[in-house]
This record gives C-alpha cells, structure tokens and sequence, in this order.
C-alpha cells in the first residue's frame, strides 16, 4: 500500500439557531464550509462509483453528533418513528479531513474568519456561527496490540461487492467496517471488486473483533426519508497478526479512517470517527 495522506481541519465554533433543525445537521456543516469557500464546491460533489478523498462532521460535542434522530414509542401496541428535531445554541466541533491541499485552502479561509460572527439560511432556521479556532491535525498513529474506535457522527456501511448507500451493512467486523478506507489509503479511489476482494482478505487476515464491542443502530432523518445508520459505542479491534505487513496496513488504513472517515456519504457528514491504542 503506497498510501494517501492528508489533513484534518478542526473547527471550533459557537453555533446557534434561531428555530428547531429537522433535517441531518452534516449538511449544515457542508453549508458552513462552502459559505466560507464555495470555490471547493467541486470537492464536494459525488462521483458515482469513486470514493472521495474527504469527509465532513456534522456539529460535534462531548464526541456526539448534535443531529435529529427518531425515537421509538409503541402507541395502541404499535411501533412508530418520532423526530425529535434538535435546537443548537453550544459550542461545537465541526471537522474536515481531506487531501493537504484542500486543509490549506481551507485554513486560509477560515483564519481569516477568526472572531466574526456570520449568518446564513438553513432551510426553515437562520444559524449564526462564530468562529472561535482553526486547527490542523495530522494524526498519529501508534500501534499496540489493540485499538478502540467510536463514532462521532453515524455511519453508513456499503456493501463492498455492490457498492450502494441502499444496500448497507450493520455490523463492525473488521473488513467491513474498514474496506473503504483501506481503498483510499492504497489510492484505489474507483471501485472494483477484485480490490474489494483484496481489501477484505488483508482487513480479515490482520484484525479481529473483540467480544467486549458494543455498537447499535439509529434512524436520523436525511431530506425527510428516514434513514438506518450504525452508531459504534464501543467498537474494540485485535491485532491477530503482528508481522510487519499487517502493522503497516493497518496503520495506514486507521490514518486513512481518521483523516477520511469509513463508509459512504463522508462528504455529506458520515463516517467521522475517533481512535485510541492501547500499547
């Protein structure tokens, strides 16, 4: 694997709205960002079948997404689905992980704005944001016998043999979870289903799930559809080889996750993802 790199913008904002946001806050922060620099518009845009290189969180705090979710209530014995619409007016994270080139870009922009307050139309809300820090982050990865991964924002699996948002998975075994991000990290940016292959035998051959991982599935609302994603509480990986090869890999498949996020949709605010290692 020769390995993509890249960056990390860290963002530190003071959001607030002026009504209840019903619909998926990452596309709230991709509407910040271009706010700020719509000339990286192109970067956003999705390419069908093609991975992109770059990820964008939804508002983060205390490591959670601030997003509508469903919640379950049984009424006369009956399941329903009830949006419970969220209100900002908290200090946040907002993150974008990206090639070098595009954190720069964006870096530049974004000092600039340091201490100004900005508004903008966020369908039926006005949100005003202040920008209170920029950060860039490149990750360090140090590898032990076994690393923890939780979720910042949910996550969409692709199935890797039909790549489609609508066929998803919802599991955390290490191939699954991590095959798009080992594409990226190898540069295999389109996708194929002999990499695909390629992709899972090494993520399965290097990594184990550990008994102790517990994860759950969430419904959030995305243009009014209700959509099913995975939410990792605690997702605890082993190490099952450690011969310089799978080091390698697995090290840089978790800078690839870090910077780039894991399955589908990480442009539209999916994937986000934080690490640690035990030695």
């Amino acid at each position: 694997m020769n390995g993509l790199t890249g960056k990390i913008l860290m963002l530190k904002l003071y959001v607030e709205s002026t009504d209840f946001i019903y619909n998926y806050t990452g596309k709230l922060s991709k509407a910040i960002v271009l706010s700020e620099a719509p000339s990286l518009e192109y970067a956003f845009k999705p390419v069908k079948g093609f991975y992109k290189p770059l990820r964008i969180s939804p508002p983060i705090k205390d490591g959670k997404a601030l997003t509508p979710t469903y919640g379950v209530q049984k009424v006369s014995g009956k399941t329903t689905y009830v949006l419970k619409p969220v209100k900002l007016s908290d200090e946040c994270i907002v993150e974008v992980g990206a090639t070098e080139d595009i954190v720069d870009k964006l870096y530049k922009v974004f000092k600039q704005s340091v201490g100004l307050k900005t508004r903008l139309k966020f369908e039926n809300a006005l949100v005003n944001y202040l920008v209170k820090e920029v950060l860039v982050i490149e990750p360090d990865i140090v590898l032990g016998s076994s690393f923890t991964v939780s979720t910042s924002s949910p996550v969409l699996l692709p199935n890797p043999f039909t790549p489609s948002q609508h066929i998803r998975r919802f599991t955390v075994n290490p191939s699954i979870f991590f095959w798009v991000p080992y594409m990226i990290a190898g540069g295999n940016l389109s996708h194929s289903r002999q990499e695909a292959y390629k992709a899972l035998i090494e993520l399965e051959s290097c990594l184990t799930e550990h008994y102790s991982t517990k994860y759950r599935v969430i419904f959030i609302n995305y243009d009014n559809n209700r959509e099913p994603a995975l939410e990792v509480v605690r997702a605890k990986y082993l190490l099952t080889f450690r011969d310089r090869k799978c080091e390698e890999t697995v090290k840089k498949v978790l800078y690839a996750a870090r910077v780039y996020g894991v399955g589908a949709s990480r442009a539209s605010g999916f994937g986000s993802i934080k690490l640690s290692h035990t030695k």
